[in-house]
């Protein structure tokens, strides 16, 4: 029985009056080592003339999709530089492989990358509704750009994440906007820093949404206001150690009403009236609501510390690296590490959370990512 043969496409006429021409053969550089690899070319009986039919870009490199995915694996999973991915490289037989040419392959798998929230539309997460916002800077040529996520609560999950110019009310917005239509997220609760850009954003998409404002930060921002920007007289640092301290037993407190007990003693503190605490003491009671809104909400945390955590780790890859030349360069890294963090087994998770080591991130969102190359599975399809 003859083999029925398909006509490939003329790319210069469009048509399909062509036949088998010759076989070229190229050198391509594998894990084993230099291949010959032999790539079939047509004519066109119309026009007169030979082409190759459409290939993807990976196959018309020098290196096959394999070097590429190994020069990743080594520099994400191994935590190697690009110095040590080349040597690695090297020591495998893929010769002349140098820092510059990993940095390009790294680069190449990134701008075909998926963004996060292609990945999440795509593998449909189960998320448990509870999220912590963040933001990161990142220097990008002679200015700085900001990484905003989010982060699941209960699955570590990275559901969305850009690269914005700003950090302002707008992007934010943007953020919220792809998270609730597009997504369809769904939102029970949201923890963040307390800025007011997030602010303003959560109440624009998601009114009447629980929003707890991170006890640390605030905190943290009642501490800088006590040392810099207030006046007292001296003397007055042991009251304010005491006021801390007393506003830390609030903010950390077992208990809704353990937590209003202690706004009470500092309200009618004698003390801390007496060295002019009462804007420290507005900015407490003006911020008390959102504080303690994870009383009511048990899957709600006090603080944001699972985004820090993420941004962290995140933060490990990004910190050698310094500076971005491009936007895009920087966005194609950060892709590549969402992807990179979803699909990563934890193991570092410490009680009451250490059920979660052993799983993926997307695995305790309800994904099955046994089957699943993070590294193909990222990739966008080429488009002919």
């Amino acid at each position: 029985m003859l083999r029925e043969t398909k006509h490939k496409e003329c790319p210069h006429c469009h048509k399909f009056n062509t036949k088998r021409h010759s076989i070229l053969v190229v050198k391509r550089v594998t894990l084993e080592g230099v291949e010959p690899q032999g790539v079939q070319r047509w004519y066109c009986k119309d026009c007169k003339r030979a082409f190759m039919p459409f290939r993807p870009q990976f196959e018309t490199s020098k290196y096959t999709l394999e070097v590429y995915e190994k020069a990743v694996m080594l520099y994400f999973d191994q935590g190697a530089s690009f110095r040590s991915v080349a040597r690695d490289l090297n020591r495998m037989g893929m010769n002349h492989i140098a820092a510059k040419r990993c940095w390009a392959m790294v680069q190449e798998i990134g701008s075909r990358c998926k963004a996060p929230w292609e990945v999440s539309l795509e593998l449909n997460p189960h998320w448990s509704g509870y999220i912590t916002v963040d933001g990161d800077s990142l220097k990008v040529g002679s200015h700085r750009e900001s990484m905003l996520l989010g982060v699941d609560i209960e699955t570590l999950d990275i559901p969305h994440l850009i690269l914005a110019e700003h950090e302002d009310q707008e992007n934010w917005l943007y953020f919220f906007l792809v998270l609730k239509y597009i997504l369809g997220y769904p939102f029970k609760g949201i923890v963040s820093d307390g800025a007011s850009e997030i602010d303003n954003a959560v109440k624009l998409v998601c009114p009447g949404i629980a929003h707890q404002l991170c006890v640390k930060h605030f905190q943290d921002g009642l501490r800088r206001y006590l040392r810099y920007q207030s006046s007292h007289g001296r003397g007055t640092w042991r009251e304010i150690d005491r006021f801390e301290e007393t506003v830390h037993r609030c903010l950390y407190a077992k208990t809704l009403e353990q937590s209003k007990a202690y706004l009470l003693s500092i309200q009618t503190d004698a003390g801390f009236h007496k060295i002019h605490l009462e804007d420290a003491i507005g900015l407490l009671e003006h911020s008390f609501d959102k504080l303690t809104r994870h009383f009511l909400y048990p899957g709600l945390p006090r603080t944001s510390n699972v985004a820090e955590g993420t941004i962290n780790k995140l933060d490990r890859r990004l910190t050698p690296m310094d500076s971005f030349s491009t936007h895009q360069t920087a966005w194609n890294v950060l892709k590549l590490l969402a992807g990179h963090t979803r699909f990563r087994v934890l193991t570092d998770c410490r009680p009451p959370h250490a059920q979660r080591n052993g799983f993926a991130p997307l695995q305790l969102a309800g994904v099955d990512t046994h089957l699943l190359n993070w590294i193909r599975f990222s990739q966008k399809p080429e488009r002919l």
